[in-house]
């Protein structure tokens, strides 16, 4: 059965307030950087990003958040929608 982002997504709002904002936090950076752009987030060291993800994806992983996806590969395909790149038509 494949996992649509209208099923994770409620499980993200279960993850306190916190987790919700350093996850979105991590999550716009990596898509910044993937379009060549800098984000600069204000008070937080690379390495301890790292960790805080890896605490979050945790949490996840503890209360089985993402059980229902059989084929990670296909979900992915399912959900990724491509981009155009900047500068590129």
């Amino acid at each position: 059965m494949m996992m649509s982002m209208a099923k994770i997504l409620p499980l993200i709002e279960t993850l306190p307030h916190s987790d919700k904002f350093q996850l979105m936090q991590i999550l716009l950076t990596q898509l910044a950087k993937e379009d060549g752009l800098s984000l600069q987030v204000p008070n937080s060291p690379t390495v301890n990003q790292g960790q805080r993800m890896a605490s979050i994806l945790q949490r996840m992983a503890d209360r089985n958040a993402l059980s229902d996806i059989v084929d990670p590969v296909a979900w992915q395909r399912e959900i990724r929608e491509d981009r155009s790149l900047p500068g590129r038509e």
